[in-house]
Formats: structure tokens, C-alpha cells, sequence
């Protein structure tokens, strides 16, 4: 069986190319951001935010990519409509 860290990798991966973003781009360091939900015993949807990131990643890093990615969402041009 494969690494689980490899696998996540090799299918970011081959999201960057079939986005057309591959152009020679490798994967680095990298967060992945969530939002979970379950159903709690008496039916609610219980609801809450993750993130994960691999284990030797430095925090320093983890930091810079979501303020990066908070900063590309805010300059982003997107039609609400």
C-alpha cells in the first residue's frame, strides 16, 4: 500500500495539470482546509473548520500559504451573481 502522504501529493498534483496550471509547477508545501459536518444523535448537523498539513511542514510555512490564500481570495474578481 502506498504512503497516504504520497497519494494526497500525487492527487494535488494531478489537479494543478488537469487545471492547466501544470506548466512545469510541482507541488511544494501545501494546507488543506476543510469544512466538516455530521449529524449529531438528535439529528442536528453539527458543523466545524479543518485544516491538515503534513507533519514535517514548518508552522512558519502552514501560516504563509493561508494568509497567501486568504489574500488571492480577497483580489480575486468574482461574480456574485
Amino acid at each position: 500500500m502506498s504512503d497516504p502522504l504520497e497519494r494526497i501529493r500525487d492527487a494535488i498534483q494531478a489537479i494543478i495539470n488537469d487545471e492547466g496550471q501544470g506548466e512545469g509547477w510541482a507541488l511544494g508545501q501545501f494546507v488543506i482546509v476543510m469544512g466538516l459536518e455530521r449529524m449529531t444523535g438528535d439529528g442536528q448537523i453539527e458543523a466545524t473548520s479543518w485544516y491538515w498539513t503534513p507533519q514535517a511542514q514548518p508552522e512558519w510555512m502552514t501560516i504563509g500559504l493561508l494568509e497567501s490564500g486568504i489574500e488571492m481570495r480577497a483580489c480575486a474578481d468574482i461574480d456574485d451573481d
